[in-house]
Parts: C-alpha cells; sequence; structure tokens
C-alpha cells in the first residue's frame, strides 16, 4: 500500500507537466510568479461526488489540458478530521486558510502568488465532469493572463494612464488583487502637495472611489434619498469617467432597485435599465438588465438595443 501510494506521489508531476504539481500551498505560492495556482478541494472523506470527481479529474488527468502551466495543488476537506486527517491536512496547507468564497466542495479555486481568490469553478453544472470544468477553468486562468498583463502595465504607469489600465484589467471581471488598488507613489506625492497646497483633490479622490466602490454601500446610501436626489448622485459618480463598465453597471442596478422599490416612473427605470444593458449586454449586469426590462417594464415599448 505504502509502495503504491509512493508511486502516485511520483506520477502526479508526470501527469500534469513539469512544473505545475505542489504537494503544498506555500511551495506552490513560491513557485507561482506571474502564473495562477490552482486549488483543487475536495471532500475526502465524505462525499461521492468529489470521491468520483478526484477519479475523473486528478488520477485521469481530466483536466490536466486546462492548467496552461498553473501549478496545482490537491486539498482534501475532511468533515470531522481526526489527527491523522488533521495532519495531512496541515502538510498540504500549513498555517495558510483557504481564501474566502470558496462555498461548496468540489472545487478548483484558482488563486495568485499571494494567495488572493481571482477566479473558481464551484458550481454543480460546472464541476458535472472534466469538460465542463476544464472550458471553465481555461477561461479563468485565460482572463488571469491577460488582467496580469495590464497590471503589470499599470506598475510600470502612473496617474490618469495607470488608473485607465487598472479599470481595463477590472474590466476582465476577475476580482483584482489588493495590490492594484493602491495609490503609485508618484500620484500619492502629487496628491499630497495638493492637498498640502489646499488645491483641488477631486481627481485623486474620484479615483480612490474607482478603488474602493462597493455597490452594496452605495446601495445602503441611496435608501433615504429621494428618487431625483438617487438619481443625480449616481450620475454625479458616472460624470467623473473614472469608473469601469461594469461598476456603472452596477450603479444603475443600486439605481434601478432604488426606483423600483420608490415606485418610480416606468419610463425612468425603463431608461435605466436599458442603459444598464447596453453597457455590455454580454456580461452578468446586461443578462439581468435584459431580464429586468422584460419583467418589470413589459407594458412600455421595448428599448432598442445596444450596437
Amino acid at each position: 500500500m505504502k509502495n503504491h501510494k509512493l508511486l502516485s506521489l511520483l506520477l502526479l508531476p508526470l501527469m500534469f507537466g513539469a512544473g505545475v504539481w505542489a504537494g503544498t500551498y506555500e511551495s506552490a505560492l513560491n513557485r507561482a510568479g506571474r502564473k495562477p495556482v490552482v486549488l483543487f478541494c475536495y471532500g475526502a472523506d465524505y462525499d461521492k461526488v468529489s470521491e468520483r470527481t478526484y477519479e475523473e479529474f486528478i488520477k485521469k488527468r481530466g483536466i490536466s489540458q486546462a492548467l496552461r502551466g498553473a501549478v496545482l495543488v490537491e486539498v482534501p476537506i475532511y468533515q470531522s478530521p481526526d489527527e491523522k486527517q488533521k495532519k495531512e491536512y496541515t502538510k498540504v496547507m500549513g498555517d495558510r486558510s483557504l481564501p474566502s468564497g470558496i462555498w461548496s466542495y468540489p472545487c478548483l479555486a484558482v488563486v495568485d502568488a499571494q494567495g488572493n481568490l481571482r477566479g473558481i469553478v464551484q458550481s454543480a453544472e460546472e464541476m458535472k465532469n472534466a469538460e465542463t470544468a476544464s472550458a471553465a477553468l481555461t477561461r479563468i486562468i485565460d482572463q488571469f493572463g491577460d488582467q496580469e498583463k495590464l497590471l503589470q502595465k499599470a506598475e510600470r504607469a502612473s496617474g490618469s494612464r495607470r488608473a485607465a489600465l487598472i479599470a481595463e484589467a477590472a474590466d476582465i471581471g476577475l476580482p483584482l488583487p489588493p495590490s492594484a488598488l493602491k495609490p503609485d507613489a508618484r500620484s500619492e506625492r502629487r496628491a499630497n502637495r495638493r492637498r498640502s497646497k489646499n488645491a483641488d483633490a477631486s481627481e485623486q479622490d474620484d479615483l480612490a472611489g474607482r478603488f474602493t466602490f462597493d455597490p452594496l454601500a452605495l446601495v445602503e446610501k441611496l435608501e433615504p434619498m429621494s428618487i431625483v436626489d438617487a438619481h443625480n448622485h449616481v450620475r454625479t459618480l458616472e460624470a467623473s469617467g473614472v469608473y469601469s463598465k461594469r461598476q456603472r453597471q452596477e450603479m444603475l442596478a443600486a439605481l434601478g432597485g432604488h426606483v423600483r422599490r420608490s415606485k418610480g416612473s416606468p419610463a425612468l427605470l425603463r431608461a435605466i435599465y436599458t442603459e444598464m444593458r447596453n453597457i455590455d449586454p454580454s456580461n452578468l449586469y446586461g443578462a439581468y438588465a435584459e431580464g429586468a426590462l422584460e419583467l418589470w417594464c413589459k407594458d412600455d415599448e421595448p428599448a432598442p438595443s445596444g450596437k
């Protein structure tokens, strides 16, 4: 049995290609660089779905082609671990915790070298077989690569150029690492000089708002406002020109919900959801807006689709 287990461990690096398998989370993060780390988290002692998935994804190399050079770590999850199982988990994870955002097993979590969750494949539909999981994982890894290229450019830029690159990276749809949201040193020095001279720092404040935007906080802020005040507030945010497409859609989603709850004009509601859809009809918010138009504005004349 021991020889069989040893053989399995020796074969794993060959199964996934050189340089893409790691026995511990720490070693994977150390080797990642600008490449992603993929955590295959599975129920090791209680989950028949995880058992089948492990057989198909790992033993039969079902997701090997989707890794694209990413570093893979297998993370066994135990429901009621005994001492031996606790040691096995600790051997893989060390003193690190799994990133927040994982809510079901089995799953494929994509993190960067700092351990930030950047994407995840975990729905039952996506994880139903190796083919669908591989397609979803490939999409995330490709998006990760595109986002990292933009963030690398942003690291070498400053001011409005840096903000534009970060906004473009955010539009890819994966969460940005916290490091991307820190102001660059040059912009920080300029902002400090402006503030020390009591100059207008609205541009810097707008950029700060862009990097710390929270749609749920906006929903709470709009709640006590009248429809007119809420509409004006959202339009003022949009007018700054520093927010990404996705963030603008999130603003309009918050405004649309406020108008709906306040029993506002159907014409205004249709205009909001039409604008939200037309910003990007292909993403989640575009699809939501299309559904909202059908659900809450179907008595009005249809709005034209964006080109």
